[in-house]
């Protein structure tokens, strides 16, 4: 069980290529260096979802740091849209391949970047069905429960109902980073809402991490996703941690639709008065 203070400050990475193209083609060698340079810190498990011809398919290692080669062969084929994950688990969870992401249902794949305190508000959000195929006590599992809602099996992404899911969320957690990645045979989905949190320095600090020693990017402007199109032609999208010189912020409190061509973003809905 981890017990850090501060909350999860995971590491995300994904891009959506023109064709099948394996990791290190579409995001670059120099990027997957740096992401995995990044488990030094982000050191609770890692994990990949990829698309197949048909559906999604994940792998997940808990309870230990990745290393380069791990994340370059952790898409199991060349595809044409993957997602990577360097956990630092939230407070109160679990260490177990049941907590880790990303987390798949059907033939979607999820993983946040964020902390959602206390859990039970959005747990007894969730239908006694939704909590029913629960599998561990991740918070970020719960927030995904809520939000495939807003998916119908085999018919079109409309952003707009995603935007409206993760607004309810937002309603539940007014201060929490709501970042996400959401990945499915036809989209990928990226969640920009970070309610301009801090980096949890109080986490790195109970991990014996002082803040002169953490890599860049985990100082101001941490819980942001910025994106840009690499040489291969796919579109990468990311967590702060590694260079991102010539790379752009994704719109802020918005659910933008990821191609390698560029975003299609559709803003939250404002809070209820």
């Amino acid at each position: 069980m981890i017990f850090d203070p501060g909350g999860a400050v995971s590491r995300m990475l994904a891009y959506v290529a023109p064709a099948p193209t394996d990791a290190v083609t579409a995001l670059g060698a120099d990027v997957l260096a740096s992401f995995s340079a990044l488990s030094r810190v982000h050191a609770d498990g890692w994990g990949a979802a990829w698309r197949t011809a048909t559906a999604v398919s994940t792998r997940v290692v808990a309870g230990r740091p990745a290393t380069r080669a791990d994340l370059a062969g952790a898409v199991a084929t060349p595809t044409t849209a993957a997602l990577l994950y360097l956990r630092f688990g939230s407070s109160g969870t679990g260490t177990t391949e049941a907590e880790a992401q990303p987390f798949l249902a059907g033939d979607a794949a999820f993983q946040h970047n964020g902390a959602l305190s206390p859990p039970d508000r959005l747990r007894a959000a969730l239908t006694p069905e939704e909590r029913g195929g629960l599998r561990g006590g991740n918070d970020s599992e719960l927030y995904f429960a809520r939000l495939r809602r807003a998916l119908t099996p085999g018919a079109d992404i409309d952003p707009t109902r995603i935007a409206d899911a993760v607004a309810t969320v937002r309603a539940l957690f007014p201060d929490a980073c709501l970042n996400a990645l959401l990945l499915t045979p036809r989209v990928l989905i990226a969640v920009h809402s970070s309610a301009g949190r801090p980096a949890p320095l109080a986490a790195f600090a109970a991990r014996g991490l002082d803040a002169s020693t953490l890599p860049s990017g985990h100082g101001d402007g941490y819980n942001r996703l910025f994106t840009r199109r690499t040489a291969a032609g796919a579109r990468v999208v990311a967590t702060t941690g590694i260079p991102l010189d010539g790379w752009e912020a994704l719109p802020d409190d918005a659910v933008s639709m990821v191609t390698p061509a560029g975003l299609a973003s559709v803003p939250l809905p404002p809070p209820a008065a």
